[in-house]
């Protein structure tokens, strides 16, 4: 990455690798995946200033137990509605248990900085969480989870949460029905709510509804806990029509509460084409007005296949204005392609531009090449 603005200049190449074994074992049910990431400021070639994320790497046995265990172990995402993250640590799903099944998962809590990994051993997720699948596609989901932290170099219980996960379609195909609430017992409060649904009344023709609460809460020994804080509130729907082969339009509304009567109103509008045969077009527009500023802005986004081989640009740019601080534009230009040489090597190009308040151009570019045994 280079980027420029009036007072500095500076440097970085970043390497990103990715190692997929499968196939250990004859019934492919043991795998290992992994990913990562190395950067270094390439105007010291010399200093050894390497930083590094490693950002999975796991060994996964599929079906451990007779079709009722897998078994995850190393650095895994875990993901609960109780608690989500990064841990070096297992994960186990005893699964097939009736229509029920139970999750266990654990370990060290992995945090990530800008470019490298902090945290410390104090720095831990516990949790664990009921299933049950049933009838009508529906699938429950209730979880408790922990998080430890480092406080004062002693490991303290920072967070701890119940969740409640839900999804059903009484009418598949037509209705579904989906939910999660987030529990903090430290706080004594909802710090998540979310109730949606998504209705197909005619064909081609989807409408969505949700609604959205969220209460920020923070580490228990964090001097954050003792501010007051305000509860965000949304309430969002969208539609979607598919006139043809060719085009789909959506559009969406949303209202968003800060309280203490602070509200803003946000629009969107989009279109999905397809206009000739290998090339797709996908434009949107979102435009918002009210609490702490306006702000307008749009994204294209095109792509042109050919053979083995596809071409892809875009533009994102952003319109901001905002009461109390900075106004401006935001603006990021892109290009890119990705070409199959073979069913087992393929390749990726791109180069993008960013410009804001904080830089006058930064420029991005990334070349990977993807090889499968």
């Amino acid at each position: 990455m280079f980027s420029t603005d009036k007072e500095r200049t500076f440097q970085d190449a970043a390497e990103y690798l990715r190692i997929n074994v499968t196939g250990l074992d004859q019934e492919g049910k043991v795998n290992i995946f992994s990913y990562g990431r190395a950067t270094k400021d390439v105007r010291q070639p010399f200093e050894n200033d390497i930083q590094g994320r490693l950002y999975y790497f796991y060994l996964d046995y599929r079906d451990a137990f007779k079709d009722h265990l897998n078994f995850r172990a190393g650095r895994t995402y875990v993901n609960a509605a109780a608690v989500s993250g990064t841990v070096d640590g297992v994960h186990l799903d005893l699964k097939n248990l009736g229509p029920m099944g139970i999750t266990f998962f654990g370990g060290r809590n992995v945090i990530f900085a800008e470019k490298r990994e902090t945290g410390t051993m104090n720095d831990a997720i516990v949790g664990t969480s009921v299933y049950l699948d049933t009838i009508k596609n529906t699938h429950v989901e209730v979880s408790y989870g922990r998080q430890y932290g480092n406080d004062d170099d002693d490991r303290r219980l920072a967070r701890e949460n119940v969740g409640l996960d839900f999804s059903t379609t009484p009418i598949s195909g037509i209705a579904n029905f989906y939910g999660r609430l987030k529990y903090d017992t430290i706080s004594e409060s909802y710090n998540e709510i979310l109730f949606g649904t998504k209705i197909a009344p005619l064909q081609d023709f989807v409408l969505r509804a949700e609604y959205f609460q969220s209460y920020p809460t923070f580490d228990a020994f964090s001097i954050y806990s003792v501010f007051a804080v305000d509860q965000y509130k949304e309430v969002s729907v969208a539609a979607e029509y598919q006139l043809n082969s060719k085009y789909r339009v959506s559009v969406k509304y949303a209202r968003e509460d800060f309280n203490n009567s602070e509200n803003a109103d946000v629009y969107g509008i989009g279109v999905l084409a397809h206009p000739v045969k290998g090339l797709t077009i996908n434009a949107t527009y979102e435009n918002r007005v009210g609490y702490a500023g306006n702000l307008s802005g749009f994204r294209f986004f095109g792509e042109y296949k050919i053979a083995r081989a596809s071409i892809l640009a875009g533009i994102d740019y952003d319109d901001f204005r905002r009461e109390d601080s900075r106004e401006g534009t935001a603006k990021k230009y892109w290009i890119g392609a990705n070409c199959a040489f073979s069913k087992n090597i393929s390749a990726v190009l791109r180069i993008e531009n960013n410009s804001n308040y904080t830089y006058d151009h930064s420029f991005q570019g990334i070349a990977a090449v993807n090889v499968q045994y």
